[in-house]
């Protein structure tokens, strides 16, 4: 069986010696996005070996390798050219599809996401970040609710106090004094944005 195999590799090596070969990464270029590595069998180092199919391109997936990590290289034109073709711990992913349409990029650190120049979104330990989150956490609908449930019963109770207030002449408004009174002793406690503002999500 293994004598079935070896020929196998053989034919389709097309008589070169190796179609792939797994190496340790020694550094990593997010510029050329290329990375240099040694050959576990301790073969002469690779260097520049691409990351992707067009070396020359700003688009498309390109997964970086941790330095010291396990990649395995491919190679094309009879061993001319490397590529990688597996990674076994990666430092970051990045997607573009274009400048003007979007880019996904994913590291430890975050998530990020853009789509064109002006819409992006971040997500990180610390919470999620829209378009730069220059306006602050998103609304808490519940509290936000609770908090204008009060406003409303307030002035209801204002509305009563006056829908059942009766004038009594030359009184001095004493009447209506009276009647308000219980209403006008309860003050609303003053609503600061925590009591409504998600900080985990900005916008």
């Amino acid at each position: 069986m293994n004598n079935i195999a070896d020929a196998i590799r053989r034919m389709a090596q097309g008589g070169r010696q190796t179609v792939s070969m797994v190496c340790m990464v020694d550094a990593v270029d997010k510029e050329a996005r290329t990375v240099d590595c040694t050959p576990i069998d301790e073969g002469a180092p690779l260097l520049g070996v691409n990351l992707q199919a067009n070396q020359d391109s700003a688009w498309g997936v390109v997964i970086y390798p941790r330095v010291g990590s396990y990649v395995v290289v491919g190679f094309v034109a009879d061993g001319n050219a490397g590529i990688v073709l597996l990674t076994d711990d990666i430092e970051s992913i990045e997607v573009v599809v274009s400048d003007t349409t979007s880019r996904v990029v994913i590291d430890e650190e975050r998530v990020r996401i853009d789509v064109g120049d002006e819409t992006s979104a971040e997500l990180t330990k610390e919470g999620v970040l829209l378009n730069g989150g220059s306006l602050g956490g998103l609304i808490k609908v519940k509290e936000l609710t609770s908090r204008i449930n009060n406003i409303e019963e307030d002035i209801n109770l204002l509305k009563d106090v006056f829908s059942g207030w009766v004038s009594v002449p030359q009184d001095g408004g004493a009447a209506l004094k009276a009647a308000s009174g219980a209403w006008a002793g309860n003050k609303l406690t003053l609503t600061t944005r925590g009591d409504y503002e998600n900080e985990k999500v900005k916008q």
